[in-house]
């Protein structure tokens, strides 16, 4: 890019920035997402302390026993001495009909289950059934059922009279292992493992969660320099415009100030979101107050230092530049602003295109992990900017790879506010119907072909 060519891009970068944090659309949008920030935490505290206060708490006064196998000596008195609480909880063994109590507790309305043991082809089941009313929570009769299991299998093996030396012998593990020829053993002529290179299913959930925050920004800024550029060429203010500035300084300038908006809303928005992690975590007294620290893995809290950080801005600053461009392109070849969202579908392709292949590469990850497709999402210049960032605060981009996925968005930036340029000046005084894809491309080449003529 020459200087020459992208003189002035500071008037339209400075215009457009106030123009944009001046918009009702803008102010209220920048509201809502502090307004999130301050809000989620305290919020996400008070449900989850909610959530646990009656966690571990079983409030079922009665349990309604049918033993109809031979282990009858149970002792389930001690069930409340295990590390649940329970509040008067008694185990009543009944010799009326089954079905009599069934009926009892449906219309008693009280917080009382039935318990049927019974054994079938060598197989014990422990059946515990609730009202339909659901004074009973499904969570109490878990509790509940995992402690008289335990409770029940130490009387099955003391009915069995097995000691505990033979008790270990019996739930001794199996295990198969199958090794590969050629593959490398250590001295015991175990096989070495490989590393395993996966992510959890949590790691997953932050991919996609970054990703999809991501993919929103993309769409919500591209598509303002998109409808800025149409309206500019249907209200033909672009005509004063040229007087004075190239066409690749007003694609810069424009691309430039929808950046710094919504680099601005990102920025602040975490800084708000850590600092209403802080506040909640030092004013609440509660075991979860701290939401950060106790549901996002300790491997990314660690990597979240500076160098990350920044690295992470940076990457996210050439995304939204990438797809900008690519939305000022698109908005360059309409004329009206009914054809906005016609113009935008080559811009919605490549977004959605990028979006999948990083789905596709933190879906990998969780299956293989490391391997050529992963790396292929985080070079390809349309998918990079979704899944870099997350990887990056993972650890599952080596430093190579970020370098290498950097340089290729700056280069694919820099062909693409050329081509753009050329584009814009060609079209910016065509009113007719929306020019489509393979008529965008013949002009460019006849551009070229053009300027080698020329010369």
């Amino acid at each position: 890019m020459k200087m020459s060519n992208i003189t002035g891009w500071k008037d339209v970068f400075t215009f457009t920035l106030i123009q944009m944090l001046k918009s009702k659309a803008f102010i209220i949008g920048y509201i809502i997402f502090i307004t999130f920030a301050l809000l989620v935490f305290p919020v996400m505290n008070f449900v989850l302390d909610s959530g646990e206060e009656d966690e571990g708490l079983i409030k079922i006064k009665s349990v309604y026993l049918f033993n109809e196998t031979e282990i009858t000596d149970v002792d389930f008195d001690k069930i409340s001495n295990l590390e649940i609480a329970v509040n008067d909880l008694k185990f009543i063994t009944e010799d009326k009909n089954y079905e009599d109590v069934l009926e009892q507790i449906e219309t008693d309305k009280e917080p009382n289950v039935a318990l049927k043991i019974t054994k079938d082809e060598g197989t014990y089941f422990l059946h515990f059934t609730k009202s339909t009313s659901g004074v009973v929570k499904n969570t109490e009769l878990e509790l509940l059922g995992n402690t008289v299991k335990e409770s029940f299998e130490r009387a099955i093996v003391d009915y069995a009279d097995v000691s505990d030396e033979q008790l270990k012998v019996v739930k001794s593990q199996v295990t198969s292992r199958i090794s590969t020829i050629g593959k490398e053993i250590d001295s015991e002529g175990n096989e070495i493992a490989v590393e395993d290179t996966s992510i959890t299913y949590n790691d997953y959930w932050f991919l996609y969660g970054i990703l999809f925050a991501l993919l929103m920004i993309t769409i919500m800024s591209s598509s303002k320099i998109a409808t800025s550029i149409v309206m500019e060429k249907s209200s033909r203010v672009i005509e004063q415009l040229l007087i004075s500035i190239k066409p690749l300084a007003i694609v810069v300038g424009k691309t430039l100030a929808t950046l710094t908006a919504v680099l601005l809303q990102f920025v602040s928005i975490i800084i708000l979101a850590f600092i209403s992690n802080k506040i909640t975590n030092n004013i609440m007294d509660a075991q979860n107050s701290n939401v950060i620290e106790n549901y996002i893995n300790a491997d990314i809290i660690n990597n979240l230092r500076v160098d990350n950080i920044l690295i992470c801005l940076i990457i996210i600053a050439l995304g939204i530049i990438f797809y900008a461009t690519l939305a000022a392109l698109a908005g360059s070849t309409a004329s009206r602003i009914e054809e906005i969202s016609e113009s935008l579908m080559l811009f919605t392709f490549a977004s959605l295109i990028g979006a999948y292949v990083g789905m596709g590469a933190a879906g990998s990850l969780v299956g293989v992990g490391d391997n050529p497709f992963v790396y292929f999402a985080l070079l390809f210049p349309l998918s990079s900017p979704f899944i870099l960032p997350g990887a990056v605060l993972l650890g599952k981009s080596p430093i190579f790879i970020t370098v290498i996925s950097v340089i290729l968005l700056i280069i694919s930036i820099i062909l693409l506010f050329n081509f753009t340029a050329k584009i814009y000046e060609m079209l910016i005084l065509h009113t007719g119907n929306r020019i489509k894809i393979k008529e965008l491309l013949k002009m460019a080449k006849n551009s070229k072909e053009g300027q080698v003529n020329e010369k």
